[in-house]
């Protein structure tokens, strides 16, 4: 039992000394050895070789082939051809290729994104004095769905085409012969004759599309029509009535491609004017659905903002009795419409003028008023002395609250989906031939005979 225990002893002593990898030195050891007798033998550790240590550094190429191999080992690198179809292996020269049609792709792209929209020098015409639809509009439209449609409609010598050019970006002070949509001057005021024939487009920077269209009710466009020799169709008897049917196939117009339509007048108030508007109301093409199974809440009719402006108003006009008095009346006139005739546009908001109110207005009926811009470049004593007093602000403090209030106006989707330009001067093709093919005027032009 003591000898298994000394060999064992001896043998531990021995590994702890080639691990060391030293020389140490001689050492007696006593391994008993029967009964009281002792052996002595001698132990010589062994030296065990190590392995030699390299200290020069690999050379580059074999660095950089381990980078690689350890690179692709990780992810594996695959080219794409055009065809977008992965391939392994692919040429340096075709990718760099590829790549550079790609690139130009990309900057062909952003440039037609950030190409600036056509802009427009003079009006266009979208319908003509014959009532034929025009196409050239469509080359100065974009896709893009933030826009705004604004249609005018009024008499004869009302100004409907001075106050759409000074909403449209003019001044005042330029000249008429510098005004987008051209006014009347004074030779042809003196001999009643009208500029606009038709509809007339104008699209702003602001993408705001304005539609000027010719007189209604006007004796001027009769005249017209019966001077050069026109002939009236077998389906209308006289050509008052077919004067009065295109009047209102243009105000039926504008009430379903407009989000906002100005009413002009240039006295208070024309109870033939409002007739008219109620009968283009009735006559106005419904709104098409957008499928068979839709319920009548989808379906229900789109109306646009309507806003009155008085016109070449003079000072009592702005006084808080006549204002009160011209909204009841127009409130009244439109009780059962469903036009949009509320706030929108007024002069109650106590900024324009101190006296008009909320509490001294009780109605918010969208009219607006505005002095005669011709008054407004005449200079008395009393103009003199103070610049600013009339009776009301200047013109410019008055037109430009006109335009910042109408560009503030809500606007509804004219459809159910949601158009961009393009998109609405189809629909506004197809609108004016629906309305020119419409059985309800068909109808009313047989009540007329």
């Amino acid at each position: 039992m003591s000898e298994t225990s000394d060999h064992r002893d001896h043998r531990s002593e021995r590994d702890r000394d080639r691990g060391g990898g030293r020389r140490r030195p001689r050492r007696r050891d006593v391994l008993p050895s029967g009964r009281g007798r002792k052996v002595e033998r001698e132990y010589e550790p062994t030296e065990v070789a190590k392995p030699p240590i390299i200290l020069a550094k690999p050379s580059q190429e074999q660095t950089l082939s381990q980078v690689s191999t350890t690179k692709s080992q990780d992810k594996p690198v695959v080219m794409v051809r055009k065809d977008d179809t992965p391939v392994s292996g692919e040429t340096t020269p075709q990718l760099h290729r590829h790549l550079s049609q790609q690139t130009l792709s990309s900057d062909s792209s952003s440039q037609s994104r950030l190409a600036l929209p056509p802009e427009m020098k003079h009006p266009v015409k979208l319908v003509d004095d014959n009532q034929n639809w025009i196409e050239t509009g469509m080359e100065m439209l974009v896709d893009q769905t933030d826009f705004l449609v604004i249609g005018v409609i009024g008499g004869q010598g009302v100004g409907k085409s001075t106050i759409l050019s000074l909403l449209a970006g003019n001044s005042p002070e330029d000249t008429l012969r510098s005004y987008i949509f051209a006014p009347q001057n004074r030779e042809c005021q003196e001999s009643c004759v009208h500029l606009t024939d038709g509809i007339d487009m104008f699209v702003t920077g602001q993408r705001v599309i304005f539609l000027d269209t010719q007189p209604i009710l006007s004796a001027s466009v009769l005249e017209q029509f019966i001077k050069n020799d026109k002939k009236v169709s077998t389906e209308f008897t006289t050509v008052e009535n077919y004067m009065e049917i295109q009047a209102l196939q243009q105000t039926a117009f504008l009430m379903t491609v407009c989000h906002i339509i100005i009413v002009v007048q240039d006295w208070f108030t024309d109870t033939s004017l409002l007739r008219f508007l109620q009968t283009a109301e009735m006559l106005k093409p419904s709104t098409p659905s957008t499928s068979h199974d839709s319920s009548p809440e989808e379906n229900a009719d789109y109306f646009p903002n309507v806003v009155f402006i008085l016109n070449k108003a003079n000072r009592d006009d702005f006084s808080i009795q006549s204002y009160g008095s011209m909204q009841y009346t127009l409130k009244k006139a439109f009780d059962t419409s469903k036009l949009n005739i509320l706030e929108g546009v007024t002069m109650a908001d106590g900024k324009i003028i101190p006296g008009l109110n909320h509490k001294t207005i009780d109605l918010d009926v969208n009219l607006f008023l505005l002095p005669n811009i011709e008054d407004m470049k005449t200079e008395d004593p009393v103009s003199l002395l103070l610049p600013d007093y009339r009776g009301y602000p200047s013109f410019d403090n008055l037109i430009n609250s006109l335009r910042q209030q109408i560009y503030y106006m809500p606007r509804e989707h004219l459809t159910h989906a949601t158009l961009s330009e393009k998109n609405w001067f189809h629909y506004a093709a197809r609108t004016w031939d629906a309305v020119k093919k419409s059985q309800l005027m068909a109808e009313y032009n047989r009540l007329l005979h």
